[in-house]
């Protein structure tokens, strides 16, 4: 028998599977979204969105961040397809400085922030001249003013259309600390100061409940919507067949039983 037509014939069949091999993976790499999420309570996803995408060949990789600022700068750079983290405000906030470079896939839910202390049982017995911590970036700060306002501890006096600081402080009859830290440093800083103001989610991922743990949640009412949370592409995808499926397979009534289920009122569902 020629040696030479066995090996040909052998390397023929090698060069056929490494091909289809490759063929699969780049198949794989192209079913596969990545989506940027913040915290550790990602249930609704590991447990509904992402088993009833995986029926229908969708794959998704969450990756997670500690802040709210590098899942938007990651997706527009094109590290990630999509985020889940953010509200209208916060996307609009970075598309003034970005070309307008994120849009909105679809809502999911609302997730009111919330006052917690560890030094005082209601509002009003906050010591006064207390530190108070709020996130640090420039949309959750702004919220976060916005909450210690609802709740009567502070008054600001700011432009309409524009996001208030601490020089926007006009009255704090308690003297209150207003300081600025990263948004998953303020569930931290709670031992050490006499409040903060914390997300959902950082709240849950240092085992407190705004429900039965905060002493003042945020109003929910017509003026809640720039802080309904959204899944963001970059703009140009935002018509993706394959991302808008991942709105659908989030807004199930299953989705809707695990988040009632776990946040027990604390977050509310868009659908």
């Amino acid at each position: 028998m020629n040696v030479k037509k066995i090996l040909a014939g052998a390397l023929a069949v090698l060069t056929l599977v490494g091909t289809a091999a490759c063929g699969s993976a780049s198949a794989d790499s192209a079913n596969t979204v990545k989506i940027g999420v913040v915290g550790d309570s990602n249930e609704v996803w590991d447990q509904s969105v992402i088993p009833a995408l995986k029926k229908e060949g969708i794959n998704v990789e969450l990756v997670k961040f500690s802040d709210y600022i590098q899942p938007n700068e990651a997706l527009a750079k094109g590290d990630i397809d999509l985020n889940a983290y953010q509200g209208y405000i916060l996307m609009d906030d970075f598309n003034k400085t970005h070309n307008n470079a994120l849009a909105a896939v679809g809502e999911t839910v609302l997730n009111p922030i919330s006052l917690y202390s560890d030094k005082a049982k209601k509002v009003e017995d906050i010591p006064e001249g207390s530190e108070v911590t709020i996130a640090n970036d420039d949309v959750n700060a702004a919220r976060g003013l916005l909450l210690l306002q609802s709740a009567g501890l502070i008054k600001l006096d700011y432009k309409e259309g524009t996001n208030p600081t601490p020089d926007d402080i006009v009255s704090n009859p308690k003297n209150l600390k207003i300081t600025e830290l990263e948004a998953s440093q303020t569930a931290r800083s709670l031992p050490d100061v006499g409040a903060s103001v914390i997300n959902v989610f950082m709240a849950l991922d240092a085992g407190l409940n705004p429900k039965s743990d905060a002493i003042y949640i945020e109003p929910v009412n017509e003026q809640s919507k720039p802080y309904y949370n959204i899944i963001v592409s970059r703009a140009k995808d935002k018509d993706n067949e394959t991302y808008k499926k991942v709105v659908d397979a989030y807004r199930t009534d299953e989705s809707k039983k695990i988040i009632e289920d776990l946040y027990k009122g604390a977050v509310i569902p868009l659908w």
